[in-house]
């Protein structure tokens, strides 16, 4: 009897690994001939446009990539922009090439508490952008003297996204065609204690930049929206 559990046991075990391998061998995407080159973040960003400069001595303003940041992004562009109000935004950029089960863009509210901000108030909204309505995420991140509102989104494979299930979603659907997806991440925040006063200020930068890109650019940056 005992060696027939046995036996039971060592079936049950092979048929787990076979399950686990076949998963695995799904779930593992293959480089895609005509994917696009890594994007030149510096170029595709110009460092100046409507009122909006680059605010060279303010770079203090922004939260330093952490290492986990650089291990994960191949591109990665942190800037700080200024209008002739002295008002201030920043922007971050991140892309990864592999947005895989082991690799994939970390989101604002995840980044945030691991450097020891308080995050609340994560919604969704609709804003515009270069005449058409475009979904975002917001929230307002925290610690002390520093009020943080943000607005993010997250371009996969050229397809926007604001929310982090459907993105996990629509990357998994990539690795079961065995497709390669790259991702994008776009955060623009502001230090502000009136958080809608900071949304309102990002929709004004982020429309007004949408207008500055080229074609090309614009699309992906901002990516396609789904349909369905």
């Amino acid at each position: 009897m005992n060696a027939t559990l046995s036996r039971r046991r060592a079936l049950v075990l092979t048929a787990g690994m076979g399950a686990a391998a076949a998963l695995g061998s799904v779930a593992r995407p293959t480089r895609l001939d005509d994917a696009q080159p890594p994007p030149d973040l510096e170029q595709i960003f110009p460092s100046a446009f409507g009122a909006w400069r680059v605010e060279q001595l303010s770079a203090a303003f922004i939260r330093p990539a952490n290492d986990l940041s650089k291990r994960l992004y191949q591109r990665l562009l942190e800037r700080v922009y200024t209008d002739s109000a002295r008002r201030r935004v920043m922007l971050s950029v991140a892309w990864g090439s592999e947005q895989s089960s082991n690799l994939q863009l970390h989101w604002p509210e995840v980044c945030y508490r691991y450097s020891g901000f308080a995050v609340h108030g994560r919604h969704q909204e609709q804003i515009m952008s270069n005449g058409r309505s475009v979904p975002v995420t917001r929230l307002v991140a925290e610690m002390p003297l520093r009020p943080e509102p943000v607005t993010y989104w997250a371009v996969l494979s050229g397809e926007r996204t604001a929310d982090a299930n459907t993105f996990r979603l629509r990357r998994l659907a990539h690795a079961v065609r065995h497709q390669s997806a790259d991702g994008l991440l776009v955060r623009v925040s502001s230090i502000d204690a009136d958080a809608q006063r900071g949304f309102a200020l990002h929709a004004e930068f982020i429309d007004a930049l949408s207008r500055a890109l080229s074609p090309a650019d614009l699309a992906r940056v901002e990516g396609t929206l789904d349909q369905t």
